[in-house]
């Protein structure tokens, strides 16, 4: 050693001038600065002479005060050259910086050593140590810190955003969002929302599992998530293994050994528990149950609105005295009802109930007993119409019933007859008895009308009832005048008559007018009543349609045209055509029932043909739709009738290519031989043979118009000319003969 190390400072053997001198004074200022620096300094020769150390050098390097280490001694552990790469590196660059390991068992030291002068030589070395193991634990700790700083910046994001659905969004889609932002943040295996059902059970609301179906869980101490319930406190379970405060064996059955249950909390009480689950045990962070807890209170913030929507909602549509549908809820329910009419030909209802006399109670016995009155006719009423039913305060004195799913004007009718039934019993108000009557006007529809309309008819039939005094009832119908009141009776003998096969069908043949071969019969209901003598299709099948007959009306056709039909295939197959009402289509059975009227009279599908008129393309329900094309897989031919004067047009018929045959109308064939009707004929004609349909004039009177169709390329034709409505026993005559056309017929009279 060539120099002495002590802790006041340098003593230096060497030159008092020049670059030595300089140095001196620099070494003077370093040891002054370093001796509380964290930091070890050392300084050394070139020749590795320790000329001086400072207290955190000495600590790091293990280096008692009485010693004077040498440099090599501060590597002692390392390869020996390891100084010597540092001095090489010095003289090329004047500076190192690395890492060298010291003591035993060896631990990093980080080392910046620089020439400090000229290098003449005799340069003098300073050298920075840093004791790496302290320095990876501040690491370290930084390293957490920033972890944590970074976990509750996104666990504040994540919250926020919750926040937001919790305002704005959908409940369902929050509590989604929620459970997998807690499994993924936390670490946790599973994460479930239950709610409170009943006073003392809790069922799976969701999870980031698939829950079992229906699975409920008691309250108390039967589970973690019932326990919580209970208690109405957040419950951590570190380890089912330690757990004595609640039954573990659902945890352990489901290979759970830890969890976290908050308690959910709506406006009333408890709503649920939000329950965290992991499959290892697990003693939560603080910052993990905050977190967990925090989402909970979200929840139960997101639960508090949903009430509170629900119940704004309720009072926008509900009557604050009798607790019924209000106006508002009412004209919806109507406007639904009529669509499901439209869609499925069920007839809906609409009645307005007035109590009769009810100003004269206000008058004497004050609102408050009115308002009475108000309320306790209101549950009546419910509990006399069907679950399906409406019951609204429509205003004052006045309810409103609304009825879907009706089969006729008479269950309407029956409904009715009910509510004044009820009215007969006598009302308790407080400390009196009374009886309370009322009008009701009715009216009926399949949706042809708006809900306005609907109610305006049943206002202008509860007019007519008033007419008639308390206790009264009036269809909306009757009040029109004869023609409406003819309908009514039509509709209530034609149920009878249906009941009791009290109609006829005649058959009315189609011939091929190349041929003169019959080839089929449309069939036609026919009806005489003791009451009002013939009554015409036109006028029995729209009352049918209006008090929700057609159904019953167009199935006894079908059942007995099929039935008679099937006799006459003898020889030559002759079709059945029948006419089918666009409600029968709506009918979404209407197709099976038919298949099983096939079945059950023994006629071919092939052999049945239905005819419906072009407004049915309009409707484009799916009902009628999925009708059309089950009877079209069953071979049953669909012919358009009365083409040409509805909405025909060519987009119809590339909609819908299931039609076998179309029937040009009447009026047409009337014109004939007109140039005009002649050409229209032609143009049909044409269309038709592009698609592969056949084409039926129907009408035909004149050997005129029966020669203009032939001209026209018309290949089938009906009427009075060739054939008469004929009863069963002439038809099986006709097809006896051999079917052959009869020109001589004559025009009808």
């Amino acid at each position: 050693m060539t120099g002495s190390l002590n802790s006041g400072g340098l003593n230096s053997g060497g030159s008092d001038s020049g670059d030595a001198g300089d140095r001196r004074t620099v070494l003077a200022a370093l040891t002054a600065i370093s001796e509380s620096s964290q930091d070890g300094v050392v300084v050394f020769d070139r020749n590795t002479s320790v000329r001086y150390a400072n207290a955190a050098a000495r600590t790091i390097l293990e280096f008692p005060a009485h010693e004077n280490p040498s440099a090599r001694d501060l590597v002692a552990d390392t390869a020996a050259s390891t100084l010597d790469l540092i001095l090489a590196e010095l003289n090329a660059t004047g500076a190192w910086t690395g890492r060298i390991a010291v003591g035993t068992p060896a631990r990093p030291i980080l080392v910046s050593a620089w020439v400090l002068g000229p290098t003449d030589g005799h340069e003098v070395v300073v050298a920075t140590l840093v004791d790496g193991s302290e320095r990876q634990e501040r690491e370290e700790e930084l390293v957490d810190a920033l972890t944590a700083v970074r976990r509750r910046a996104r666990e504040q994001r994540i919250v926020a955003g919750l926040n937001r659905a919790a305002l704005t969004g959908s409940f369902d889609d929050l509590v989604a969002t929620a459970l997998q932002s807690i499994v993924d943040l936390v670490g946790a295996t599973h994460a479930v929302v239950f709610r409170r059902r009943g006073a003392d059970r809790l069922a799976v609301h969701a999870a980031t599992f698939e829950p079992p179906d229906e699975e409920t869980l008691p309250s108390g101490t039967a589970t973690l998530a019932g326990y919580a319930l209970e208690r109405e406190e957040v419950i951590v379970c570190a380890d089912t293994r330690d757990e004595t405060r609640f039954d573990v064996t659902l945890l352990e059955d489901h290979d759970l050994r830890s969890g976290i249950a908050a308690p959910v909390r709506g406006g009333d009480g408890t709503w649920g528990v939000l329950v965290v689950y992991r499959t290892e045990p697990h003693t939560p962070s603080a910052d993990t149950l905050s977190f967990v807890v925090t989402v909970a209170a979200v929840l139960a913030s997101a639960v508090r609105r949903s009430d509170l929507e629900r119940e704004l909602r309720y009072r926008s549509l509900h009557d604050p005295l009798t607790q019924l549908a209000n106006r508002t809820l009412a004209y919806q329910r109507i406007d639904s009802a009529l669509g499901v009419s439209r869609e499925d030909g069920t007839l809906t209802a609409v009645i307005l109930v007035d109590l009769h006399d009810f100003r004269t109670i206000n008058d004497s016995f004050g609102h408050g007993a009115g308002d009475a009155v108000l309320t306790a006719v209101a549950p009546m009423l419910t509990r006399t119409v069907r679950p399906s039913d409406t019951v609204a305060r429509f205003g004052g004195d006045e309810f409103l019933l609304v009825c879907p799913g009706l089969r006729s004007t008479f269950d309407a009718i029956g409904v009715a007859q009910g509510v004044l039934a009820m009215f007969r019993r006598p009302l308790t108000i407080g400390n009196r008895t009374t009886t309370v009557t009322a009008c009701m006007g009715i009216s009926v529809g399949y949706g042809e009308h708006t809900a306005a309309e609907m109610v305006r008819q049943a206002d202008v039939a509860m007019g007519g009832a008033k007419k008639e005094g308390p206790g009264s009832y009036e269809l909306y119908d009757k009040v029109q005048g004869g023609e409406a009141l003819r309908r009514l009776t039509i509709a209530s003998e034609l149920r009878s008559a249906i009941e009791n096969d009290d109609l006829d069908v005649a058959y009315q043949p189609v011939f091929d007018i190349r041929s003169g071969r019959m080839t089929g019969v449309e069939a036609l209901a026919r009806w005489t009543t003791s009451s009002l003598g013939v009554v015409g299709p036109d006028e029995f099948v729209p009352a049918a349609e209006r008090a929700g007959l057609i159904g019953p009306l167009g199935s006894w056709v079908l059942r007995r045209a099929c039935t008679e039909a099937a006799r006459w295939q003898t020889g030559d197959p002759v079709e059945l055509r029948v006419n089918v009402s666009p409600l029968q289509l709506r009918q979404r059975t209407f197709a099976s029932s038919l298949a099983d009227t096939l079945e059950r009279t023994g006629l071919a599908p092939d052999l049945l043909g239905i005819e419906i008129t072009e407004t049915l393309w309009l409707e484009d329900t799916s009902a009628v739709k999925n009708n059309l094309d089950e009877l079209h897989r069953m071979g049953i031919k669909i012919l358009l009738d009365d083409f040409g004067v509805g909405h025909s047009s060519l987009d119809y018929l590339t909609r819908f290519p299931i039609l076998d045959a179309i029937k040009i109308d009447r009026s047409f064939v009337a014109d004939l031989p007109t140039e005009q009707s002649e050409a229209v004929i032609r143009a049909v004609v044409s269309v038709a043979d592009a698609f592969g349909l056949d084409v039926v004039g129907e009408g035909v009177e004149t050997t005129a118009q029966l020669d203009s169709l032939v001209r026209c390329g018309c290949g089938y034709a009906q009427g009075y000319l060739m054939a008469r409505p004929l009863p069963p026993g002439d038809v099986t005559a006709l097809v006896a003969s051999g079917g052959r056309m009869n020109v001589d017929a004559g025009p009808a009279r």
